[in-house]
Parts: structure tokens; C-alpha cells; sequence
């Protein structure tokens, strides 16, 4: 789809600044306005007035989480082209910046969706499935951090601790975990009512240490395989995917995964991946071989855990393809 002309929104909690690329005079057009349905209203208006056709403009902004809602919405509700793009990737464009300005920024985005206009990706919204899927891992995730600060009370009071004290945390504790339990019940029900998505989660997890998590996990950040084209991009995604660090014959760098990626999601499958070495037995002698093959150690650990990692998404993927549930070959 072809469009002529591109607007670029910086967003925040409150507010929005909007810019318009390509700007009249060479001066850049600015818009500071609320980040409500009212507060987009407003950008609208004052887009038609400057003889902007909504057929010929695509909106712009950096994916800022729940922030981003209210543009997502607002978009879908009125038929507007929408890019939500990666912050890392338009700050890498804009070069060598100095300063901090919102509208600025706003300017800034909107040049990016001219240069890269070409590579645009349209936003599609998630189903409501993935949608609440997403929302209650965040509120796991949540429970978990607080069941592990209380366990780290435990640890830290030691001999200090009162048998009060004690019990209140260890009930504390134990009503977190009912939480937990409560909102992965809930999460499962919600797959359970999703035909197409109980297809694809029921298949992830016939792969051995795949439990319910990092079944959710993949079916909510690949949207349900449809987001990815290859295992490799998501294994990119996630940081599992390792890239080489050579330049000529003088910079030899060690071949390692980008530190740019989904860290809980990486951590999460961490813990598939070492349950797979102890329930399959073709990934233990894998682990096993390569171990022995890179000497050993910690550093050899981390290295070939990463391995199995990727073998668990490639797994994963081969089994959604073909439809088939994953068999553990005991060869």
C-alpha cells in the first residue's frame, strides 16, 4: 500500500506529540496533545485541517506496552494505517542524537516511516484470546516476584525471624501461590474455549519441557505462529539465536547471542531446557556430547544449554507445521 504521507507519534503515560513528515516549508508540524480518545480526536482534526487524507497516511509511533492502547484502539475504530515499530530499531536510525525532546522525537519517528517505508509492517491487533493470555502472564509474573522477595525474607532474617513473623510470611507465600494457581486455571480455561489456539498449545506442549508457561509463552509472542516466518527470527527475538563478531582478518570475536532480547521469556525457556535434558533422552546425550566436545565448565554449560534452547524452538515449530505431536525418539 502506498502512502504519501507519514506521521510520527512519540508516546508517554499522559501525553502524545505528533509530527508530520513530509513538512511543509522544510518546517516540522508539532502536536502536543492527551493520551486519550478525546486527545487523538484532536491530532484527527488537526490533520484534516493541514489537507491530510487518512487514505493517504500512515501513523508511526515506537510499541511502548499498555501506553500504546489507546492509539491501537483508536486506529482499529477508525480505519487508520498504524505501524507500531521496535524503539531500539528508530534509535538506531536517527544516527547520533543529542538531546531529549518529545516532539522532536515525534519528528524523528515520522522520518523514519518515510525512509523505511518500504519494510512497514501494518499493525495487526492480537485476538482477544492472546490478548487476555498476555495480560495474565503479566499478572504471574507479578505473583512470582513477589512469592521470590518473601522467600528472600526467610533467607535474609535467619535466626532474627520471630515464629510470628514466620508464619505471616509463609502465609503471605501461601496465598500467592493460590494466585498462581488461580491464574494459570484461568488461563488454561481460555485455551481450552480457542480451537485454533488449543491446536498449537496442545502440540508445543507434547514437546518434552514444554510445561503450561512456556507453551503460553510461545503461543502468546508468536500470536499464535503468525508473527514469526521461521524459528530462527523468533529464536532472534527471544535471544536464543547466536551471531557471529568477525571483521576481516583482525577482529575475531567468540560467536555469541545478542543481549538485546525477551529476558524472562529467555529465562523461562532456560528452565524448559534443563527439564528436557533430564526427560528426554536424546537431548541428554546431546547435552552430554557437547559438554565433552567445549572441555566442560560453567561457561561450556551456559553454551550448550543456549543449544538445547534452540532445539526446543525448532521443535516447536516443526511440530505446529505439521500437525503432528512431538515423539521422543529413545535412540
Amino acid at each position: 500500500m502506498y502512502f504519501s504521507q507519514f506521521i510520527g507519534v512519540d508516546i508517554s503515560k499522559d501525553t502524545l506529540d505528533a509530527a508530520i513528515y513530509p513538512a511543509k516549508d522544510k518546517k516540522m508540524d508539532f502536536l502536543h496533545f492527551d493520551n486519550t480518545s478525546k486527545g487523538l480526536c484532536e491530532m484527527l482534526a488537526w490533520l484534516k485541517r493541514r489537507g491530510i487524507k487518512s487514505s493517504e497516511m500512515v501513523i508511526c509511533a515506537e510499541h511502548t506496552g499498555v501506553y500504546t492502547n489507546p492509539l491501537i484502539a483508536f486506529a482499529e475504530k477508525k480505519g487508520l494505517a498504524l505501524s507500531l515499530n521496535s524503539p531500539l530499531d528508530i534509535k538506531h536510525s536517527m544516527g547520533i542524537a543529542r538531546g531529549k525532546n518529545d516532539a522532536v522525537d515525534a519528528g524523528r519517528i515520522a522520518e523514519y516511516a518515510h525512509r523505511h517505508q518500504d519494510k512497514l509492517k501494518l499493525y495487526e491487533k492480537p485476538s482477544e484470546t492472546i490478548i487476555k493470555l498476555q495480560y495474565l502472564l503479566t499478572e504471574r509474573r507479578l505473583y512470582m516476584r513477589q512469592r521470590t522477595a518473601l522467600l528472600n525474607i526467610n533467607s535474609a532474617m535467619g535466626k532474627y525471624e520471630t515464629a510470628e513473623a514466620r508464619s505471616r510470611n509463609e502465609s503471605a507465600i501461601h496465598h500467592i501461590e493460590k494466585m498462581v494457581k488461580k491464574v494459570e486455571g484461568q488461563m488454561t480455561a481460555i485455551i481450552n474455549d480457542d480451537p485454533e489456539i488449543k491446536r498449537n498449545f496442545d502440540l508445543i506442549s507434547s514437546v518434552k519441557g514444554i510445561g503450561l508457561i512456556n507453551a503460553i509463552n510461545t503461543v502468546v509472542y508468536t500470536n499464535n505462529f503468525k508473527s514469526f516466518e521461521t524459528p530462527r527470527r523468533y529464536a532472534c527475538y527471544i535471544g536464543v539465536a547466536p551471531f557471529d563478531y568477525t571483521s576481516g582478518i583482525s577482529v575475531k570475536g567468540k560467536t555469541q547471542v545478542s543481549k538485546i532480547c525477551r529476558t524472562q521469556q529467555k529465562a523461562e525457556l532456560s528452565m524448559a531446557a534443563r527439564s528436557a535434558i533430564i526427560h528426554d533422552p536424546g537431548l541428554r546425550r546431546y547435552y552430554q556430547r557437547k559438554m565433552k566436545e567445549k572441555g566442560g565448565g560453567k561457561e561450556a554449560h551456559g553454551v550448550v544449554l543456549n543449544a538445547v534452547k534452540f532445539k526446543l524452538i525448532l521443535r516447536m515449530f516443526a511440530v505446529v507445521r505439521s500437525g503432528e505431536p512431538y515423539k521422543v525418539l529413545n535412540y
